[in-house]
């Protein structure tokens, strides 16, 4: 039974710097003539088709983009990207996330296993982030920033995709998420994907807490750990999957006393979706 795994990019495959939001900010202001003033924390981990949405309202008092304009921001801002990735890179501050390279090199090798990416970013942008990294040869398909304004979207194209491609019906049981942010692990949940969050990307560590992925790592360098949650390697504490957060400790009560009991977050170490959940959501 195949098994398809999808990557998140910005915080999870590479570290870009911010080159994607000085890219957009400095395309914006060359088609608007006006700088658009935000927190980065407004666009992270959200689609690039919301953003383009969200940084035209701001430059024009509230008002939504028509898709001839969002046509517009998306070229103002693929054709700034290859300058600011060029720049981030002579300044040594672009990074591949550890272990990622050896960890794709070796799903690459299993049959059942498919790659595909998960990104928020368009496809034209993500392979120019993707470039100095060579990791782009690892993705034949995927799920991007203008499949829709959510991530849910996002991941459900790239599934689409997916099954075209390689002829294989996913279940949502075989389906992987791998991420950086709460966004990445609510879209998952909310898709019935199974998912997992690199703890030292761009998201806020309260947030990934509360939003409950199965796994929690900071890089990829225990490619055994992340085999295990990917049901292709035998647990070797004998603990069935989805019964506790790995690595963080085999007894949940230890795990949830980091920051309090929650009831509806032990809960969802049983369930997968946040609307099998009374309150229907976690966030």
């Amino acid at each position: 039974m195949k098994k398809l795994v999808l990557f998140d990019l910005d915080g999870t495959l590479v570290t870009t710097g911010g080159a994607g939001c000085r890219a957009l900010t400095k395309g914006a202001e060359k088609l608007y003539g006006k700088k658009p003033v935000f927190d980065f924390a407004l666009i992270s981990g959200r689609t690039d088709l919301d953003n383009f949405s969200i940084i035209y309202g701001l430059l024009h008092k509230g008002k939504k983009p028509s898709a001839a304009e969002v046509k517009k921001m998306e070229k103002a801002y693929v054709d700034q990207l290859p300058t600011e990735v060029r720049a981030l890179v002579r300044a040594k501050k672009y990074n591949i996330i550890a272990g990622v390279d050896k960890f794709l090199k070796e799903l690459a090798k299993e049959k059942d296993v498919v790659l595909g990416l998960g990104t928020g970013n368009v496809e034209k942008g993500a392979f120019i982030k993707l470039e100095p990294s060579g990791l782009g040869k690892y993705f034949t398909v995927g799920g991007y920033g203008t499949d829709g304004h959510t991530r849910e979207e996002m991941l459900k194209a790239a599934v689409k995709r997916a099954e075209k491609k390689f002829k294989t019906k996913f279940s949502p049981d075989q389906v992987f998420v791998i991420g950086d942010t709460h966004r990445d692990i609510c879209a998952a949940k909310n898709c019935g994907f199974h998912s997992a969050v690199i703890t030292t990307g761009l998201g806020d560590p309260k947030k990934i807490q509360r939003a409950a992925a199965e796994l929690e790592v900071p890089n990829f360098k225990d490619t055994t750990i992340l085999r295990v949650w990917l049901g292709l390697k035998t647990d070797p504490k004998g603990v069935k999957r989805g019964r506790y957060i790995m690595p963080a400790s085999a007894i949940e009560h230890v795990f949830f006393s980091r920051t309090g009991i929650d009831e509806d977050r032990l809960k969802m170490l049983r369930i997968k979706k946040y609307s099998d959940l009374e309150s229907g959501t976690i966030m």
